[in-house]
């Protein structure tokens, strides 16, 4: 976000305090949620979760968690990602990495490639591909983490994070795939 918003360093000073939870199975337990968005200082609340095998799932699970909170949650995750008010409290929810299609960060990270990176892309992907066929043990689920990985450890130099490959910018945090996200996160958080 910092590369479409003034983000400063001192974490203090960020316009939205972000904190990561430990598992999504620790943020989907029974009372982690509503005890966030009840918390005294906390007047908007987001949650990013990965998908995996299910955008649906995921939603109708927070939604299950959050229903009493905010009566107006729809039946259906929102492709724009969701952002509800009640009276005191706002929330907001993305799914990674598009609110509709199954996957992770890593998915949607993917896009953020680089254009003139497509061949390099492709070859990491097809490296990733030929590995698994000669006994590499990479599970399906996890099939983009290795993609982009491969992917990162090829640039110059090699090996970033996906985080510190958005902050050099080996990833662009302007590509137009990045767009719903930011208006999400501007929209939830009023920036």
């Amino acid at each position: 976000m910092g590369h479409h918003i003034a983000w400063p360093k001192e974490s203090e000073r960020w316009p939205v305090l972000v904190d990561l939870g430990n598992s999504v199975d620790e943020i989907l337990a029974p009372a982690y949620l509503t005890t966030e968005i009840k918390a005294s200082n906390a007047r908007v609340v987001g949650v990013v979760l990965d998908a995996d095998q299910s955008v649906s799932g995921r939603y109708q699970r927070v939604r299950q968690l959050c229903a009493s909170l905010f009566p107006s949650l729809p039946d259906t995750m929102p492709d724009g990602g969701l952002v509800v008010d009640n009276d005191e409290k706002r929330f907001g929810l993305w799914v990674m990495p598009d609110n509709s299609s199954p996957g992770d960060l890593e998915s949607f990270l993917r896009y953020l490639v680089p254009d003139e990176q497509d061949v390099p892309w492709q070859l990491a992907c097809s490296s990733v591909s030929e590995a698994i066929s000669h006994g590499a043990t990479c599970r399906v689920p996890h099939i983009p983490k290795a993609e982009l990985y491969t992917w990162l450890a090829w640039q110059d130099p090699p090996g970033y994070s996906p985080g510190l490959a958005l902050t050099r910018k080996i990833l662009n945090p302007k590509s137009e795939y990045a767009e719903p996200f930011v208006r999400w996160f501007r929209e939830l958080y009023l920036l």
